[in-house]
């Protein structure tokens, strides 16, 4: 079987049975199993194995531009995924997220105009999802932890200087950054911890794109991404090291709380902007004429 065929195979089989439309929507919550269930576990211990050398290796080709050196890797890679059981191992998210990391590569390799930039994107971002997959502790895409932090500064520090432009450059760096990981990310944690990191992302990256920069919302949406950004990667408060993320016997509780916690940070932003330009327009009225005063 070509590993085109194989490619082929793998997205019927990871995008049509794991679609939300094909599983109850009870059932999303829970880890599930893609092939044959009774995979003995030294035999999925095996495969999980050779797919991480098989991603290292496509990784590596993929890097220094070999392409004959990646299809034979991709059909490795597609040989170790046939038969191979994710029960236990990510969530129905994280094989979403798993198989669109393969189809990108796929696709990267299969383009007539080679540009390594994106090859190494791509190979970076399969990399780290496999590894993740694989992985229960220190997962690589961790490391991107100070990356991303010292993004922030970054953007802090421009926020200070009143620089829209570079602010604005350094939140698409720290974006893009982010992309690398996301794949990763979703195999590995809750998709509640996804959804409430990428809803900040979103309005961030509205905030860094005004015209007139809203100087006390950006620095509010900094500060909520400080610590979103600590959780997600595991850490907590100051610490110096990662800490494994505690799960919750209500999760659809937690994740309400926590988006209606965001939505009501977002809304008393709004608010006091709001207000202020009231306060702005009254005065500016108050000084025009003293007999029209109003509130």
């Amino acid at each position: 079987m070509s590993w085109r065929k194989r490619i082929g195979w793998l997205a019927v089989l990871l995008f049509l049975i794991w679609s939300p439309l094909a599983v109850p929507s009870y059932a999303r919550a829970f880890s599930v199993d893609v092939a044959a269930t009774g995979t003995a576990a030294s035999e999925r211990a095996e495969k999980l194995q050779r797919l991480e050398t098989a991603a290292e290796r496509l990784y590596n080709n993929m890097q220094q531009g070999n392409a004959q050196g990646a299809l034979l890797e991709m059909e490795s890679l597609i040989d170790a995924l046939e038969g191979l059981s994710f029960k236990g191992l990510t969530s129905v998210e994280g094989i979403h997220a798993l198989a669109e990391t393969i189809m990108d590569a796929r696709e990267t390799l299969s383009r007539v105009e080679v540009s390594q930039e994106e090859w190494i994107g791509t190979s970076a971002r399969l990399r780290l999802a496999v590894n993740s997959l694989n992985h229960q502790e220190g997962v690589l895409w961790l490391q991107y932890y100070k990356v991303m932090a010292d993004n922030l500064q970054s953007m802090e520090k421009a926020r200070m200087a009143g620089d829209a432009s570079e602010l604005k450059d350094v939140f698409q760096t720290f974006k893009e950054h982010y992309e690398v990981i996301r794949s990763a990310a979703i195999i590995t944690r809750d998709p509640s911890e996804i959804n409430k990191f990428e809803s900040w992302l979103s309005y961030v990256e509205r905030l860094s794109n005004d015209k007139t920069l809203d100087l006390g919302a950006i620095d509010q949406g900094i500060d909520l991404g400080k610590s979103l950004l600590k959780e997600l990667f595991g850490r907590r408060a100051d610490e110096p090291v990662f800490l494994p993320i505690t799960g919750y016997g209500s999760p659809w509780y937690w994740s309400t709380l926590i988006g209606g916690w965001i939505v009501l940070t977002l809304f008393y932003t709004g608010f006091r902007k709001y207000r202020g330009d009231q306060i702005v327009s009254s005065v500016g009225r108050r000084e025009d004429d003293s007999n029209h005063y109003r509130l």
